[in-house]
């Protein structure tokens, strides 16, 4: 009885778990699809001598740690959590993380088996975390990108103006970096230290677009390349680009606004069985008793688990619209 109302609070967490990723995400669009997009396409602009060139910024990371701090760090494992922690926004270190995550789930392992003398509930902990921890660093990702986005507009501002006064490129990247708040500050800083590095204007630009993937960023892109290769009015060029990011962004609160009753309606599908479940086993446990210690019992809650989650995901990308 107790494994099963375990088990049935571990369902009713990973199902929570996913319907405020549903909530939680922009409404407006998945980002994995777009990011499949820019990278195809940043790809083809940043070819020439790209993989040389972008990793001068990692380079100069590396070399300012200590010779066990760099040991640990320079691997496939570390360039791919510190690229996660980074794009999160947190200046976090990807072998400390690791080894706190180690060191927190052997803790969390001790103690669930002491509270519960049960392996297969233990097992199931590394799981849990790391599903909490891909969580949360895909939030805050979520959460930097939309607010990188709503700085962006300014930015072009502050691009234009400068380029109004007669300031270069580079110098503009420089009074970006000087005079917006974080995170687009960050941001602009790393293009123009990339570009007093000596790498290509495509591949800066490119690198920036692959740190916050981001349809404005690509447009603002294409803008600066095109002008680059052809000539043109890049500060015009900027101030109507503007113009359309922000109108996005109005369609975009408002597509928001008119899925909010889809979004309730997720949550009240997908919690009222769980809280009449937890309901009736409070008030009256021997009329639940059949459904958790029979066989069939066991069936009928699996298929329903399995056809709740699959509503869930229909659920999910029918109010995730593209904009």
């Amino acid at each position: 009885m107790d494994q099963n109302l375990q088990l049935y609070l571990l369902i009713l967490f990973v199902a929570v778990v996913v319907i405020s990723q549903t909530l939680l995400i922009s409404v407006t669009g998945t980002r994995a699809s777009r990011s499949r997009l820019l990278k195809k396409q940043l790809d083809a602009i940043a070819e020439t001598g790209k993989n040389n060139q972008q990793s001068l910024l990692r380079k100069n990371y590396l070399d300012q740690l200590s010779p066990t701090e760099r040991w640990l760090e320079n691997n496939a494992f570390g360039e791919v959590l510190g690229e996660r922690l980074s794009l999160a926004g947190l200046n976090w270190k990807a072998y400390q993380v690791a080894l706190w995550f180690f060191a927190g789930t052997v803790f969390a392992m001790t103690g669930v088996y002491l509270l519960t003398l049960s392996p297969k509930i233990m097992l199931a902990v590394p799981f849990v975390l790391l599903l909490a921890m891909v969580m949360y660093l895909r939030l805050k990702m979520e959460k930097r990108l939309q607010l990188f986005e709503e700085q962006f507009v300014e930015a072009l501002d502050v691009m234009k103006r400068a380029l109004l006064v007669g300031y270069p490129f580079t110098d503009v990247m420089k009074t970006v970096s000087e005079e917006m708040p974080q995170p687009i500050a960050g941001e602009f800083g790393k293009v123009f230290i990339e570009l007093n590095f000596g790498v290509d204007l495509k591949v800066a630009l490119a690198n920036l677009a692959h740190r916050n993937p981001s349809i404005s960023v690509l447009a603002f892109n294409s803008a600066v390349i095109i002008q680059k290769e052809t000539g043109g009015n890049l500060a015009e060029t900027l101030e109507k680009l503007s113009d359309v990011i922000r109108g996005r962004f109005r369609l975009m609160r408002k597509v928001r606004t008119l899925s909010a009753e889809g979004r309730m309606s997720a949550w009240v599908l997908m919690m009222v069985p769980f809280v009449l479940f937890l309901l009736l086993y409070l008030s009256n446990p021997g009329y639940i008793n059949p459904l958790l210690e029979s066989e069939r019992g066991h069936s009928v809650l699996t298929g329903t688990g399995v056809a709740m989650f699959l509503g869930l995901l229909w659920i999910r990308k029918i109010l995730r619209i593209e904009v």
